[in-house]
């Protein structure tokens, strides 16, 4: 019985520690990593990422379980797969989430805006967008405010309305009962309010007074004796300020966390980056030896790439850590769509991604250039023409047995025709 060889090879393994039974471990298992993975499909996330975190979930299992314990592998895996995947979206939840019902009210929003501005040749008033959509104009503001709260924009992006959106939008559906009051949960609030004691005094009152008392622009300027203008200024820049402490804030806790895991030793604290929540450097080069000396043993060949994000020292300091973070997880889902599933990527460096790539040896060259390609076309989606110029995507490779038929100096060998590209690439500019 599957079943019972499955319990098997795990007894071995935990006496062992053997690599080989590892993974045959694995991929007896796999339907059940995947079938759990399925029942968390509602959740948005893709299936491809969730069976990655699944996967996690079972190394994690073979690596803490105890069969004297007297529980089967199984159960105890079918645990620590699902906390890991429950664990993976509450991270994925963290920063506060844009309700469903306020994305459409926003699509419509923007929709009465383009059609008023087009009717009356200039901007509408909050009290005309509200006429429009039987809405009061507190409702409008207060809507047109938020977003700036739950608004996630890519690093550079600059906004642009699709047209093809609104085909689908019945304005007479919508119920625009829940943009009456934004009351968020206990535990966001929290966080929210921690936020605003690092905002300017004057800043915290403004938001206060618009979204706890429920003021308009209008009134606030009145009460504080300032300008329309000025109020509205405020607000903007202030939930502009909120969004980007609440995120920095949460960063610093994932490194904390990390700090934190790595005293006590815990298998995910070692195989994942705390910023990206990608494969770690150190796990890459653990996965590279041990498909180095698989190779070895069934005589085939294993590649590894490296790929960098090169930019001028100031440009890379203005984007900072938790944006480069940022913009190496884009970037991986790149590379996974130009690879295979069974290569393995992970974060490589500051600005570096690596890829293990079993089996392609020879191919390693024109796969590592396909997905450096892929990057730099992709780069240009991401930021605008200026930005992404200022941006380059240098690369490395080696392969196994033809480079080396050591891990340590694949790893060297990539890391010198990354360096020797990058050096050809500025004597051609």
């Amino acid at each position: 019985m599957l079943k019972r060889d499955t319990e098997e090879l795990v007894r071995e393994y935990c006496q062992t520690r053997d690599v080989e039974l590892r993974d045959a471990i694995v991929l007896q298992l796999s339907g059940l990593v995947e079938s759990i993975a399925r029942k968390f499909l509602g959740s948005g996330e893709p299936l491809e990422d969730l069976i990655q975190e699944g996967y996690l979930g079972l190394l994690n299992a073979l690596d803490l379980f105890n069969p004297e314990k007297g529980v089967k592998f199984t159960t105890y895996a079918t645990h620590l797969i699902v906390g890991q995947i429950k664990h993976y979206l509450r991270d994925k939840g963290k920063i506060i989430k844009e309700p469903a019902w306020l994305q459409e009210l926003n699509s419509k929003i923007n929709r009465v805006i383009n059609e008023l501005s087009a009717r009356y040749g200039r901007p509408p008033t909050t009290r005309e967008i509200a006429e429009f959509l039987g809405m009061t104009q507190k409702a409008i503001e207060d809507v047109l405010m938020t977003r700036e709260v739950f608004k996630v924009s890519s690093l550079d992006a600059i906004y642009e309305d699709d047209e093809d959106e609104w085909q689908n939008y019945d304005l007479e559906k919508l119920n625009c009962e829940p943009c009456q009051t934004f009351n968020l949960p206990i535990e966001e609030r929290v966080v929210v309010e921690t936020a605003m004691q690092k905002l300017k005094e004057i800043e915290q009152r403004v938001l206060h007074l618009f979204f706890n008392e429920g003021y308009n622009q209008t009134e606030i300027a009145h009460m504080l004796k300032i300008s329309c203008n000025y109020v509205s200024h405020i607000l903007r820049n202030a939930t502009q300020k909120l969004r980007r402490i609440i995120s920095e804030a949460e960063w610093l806790d994932e490194q904390r966390f990390r700090a934190r895991a790595l005293e006590r030793g815990d298998f995910e604290a070692r195989i994942l980056d705390p910023q990206t929540r990608l494969f770690s450097a150190d796990y890459l080069v653990v996965r590279l030896r041990e498909e180095v000396q698989r190779a070895a043993r069934y005589d085939h060949s294993v590649g590894f790439a490296i790929f960098e994000f090169v930019a001028e020292k100031r440009t890379l300091d203005a984007l900072g850590e938790f944006a480069m973070g940022e913009l190496l997880l884009q970037a991986a889902a790149v590379v996974r769509e130009s690879v295979r599933k069974a290569d393995i990527v992970g974060r490589y460096g500051f600005a570096m991604l690596g890829v293990v790539m079993p089996y392609a040896g020879e191919h390693a060259p024109k796969i590592a250039e396909r997905v450096a390609n892929a990057l730099r076309e992709w780069l240009t989606t991401v930021f605008s023409p200026t930005m992404s110029q200022r941006f380059h995507v240098h690369y490395g490779w080696a392969y196994y047995p033809n480079d080396s038929e050591d891990h340590e100096n694949l790893l060297r060998q990539s890391e010198q025709r990354l360096i020797a590209q990058r050096a050809q690439l500025q004597q051609v500019a």
